[in-house]
């Protein structure tokens, strides 16, 4: 568990991290129900790891639920000598799939901090437009209680 502050809220999150790895895969799937952000993520310095985004992506679209906050991360952005997938195509794959999009690295805290924020941030955007909508919808049968008594 984490906590991060947003606009003045303070959030707690849960972090689970599978590595990508196929032995997860049955759990992942149940970790996804539950889902309000997820991270994909892929090493820049693997081209195989890229190619399994789609496969991740596709995973989530089937098991997540319906609006889940998702973000592309190129990790290992510390190794730019080792770089097999250019920036461009990460940037072009979180656009075709409706994700903001940040190169890490875990060894230097790059945009470490800043994803995370972004991620709870538009986790609490998606669940304030739901609470405004449950409230809209609770002052309008409101309403209509108060037309009908009258």
């Amino acid at each position: 568990m984490k906590t991060i502050e947003v606009d003045g809220i303070k959030v707690r999150i849960q972090i689970w991290d599978t590595a990508g790895q196929e032995r997860y895969q049955t759990i992942t799937k149940q970790y996804y129900r539950r889902a309000q952000g997820i991270f994909l993520v892929y090493d820049i310095s693997s081209e195989r790891s890229y190619q399994h985004i789609m496969k991740w992506v596709s995973d989530v679209d089937e098991y997540a639920p319906e609006g889940v906050q998702k973000i592309l991360i190129g990790n290992k952005a510390d190794e730019e000598q080792k770089r097999q997938v250019g920036r461009e195509q990460g940037q072009q794959l979180a656009k075709e799939y409706g994700m903001d999009f940040y190169e890490t690295s875990a060894c230097t805290n790059l945009n470490i901090k800043e994803s995370f924020t972004r991620l709870t941030e538009l986790v609490l955007q998606a669940h304030r437009k739901e609470l405004e909508g449950l409230r809209m919808r609770a002052s309008n049968e409101l309403a209509l209680a108060e037309l009908e008594e009258e």
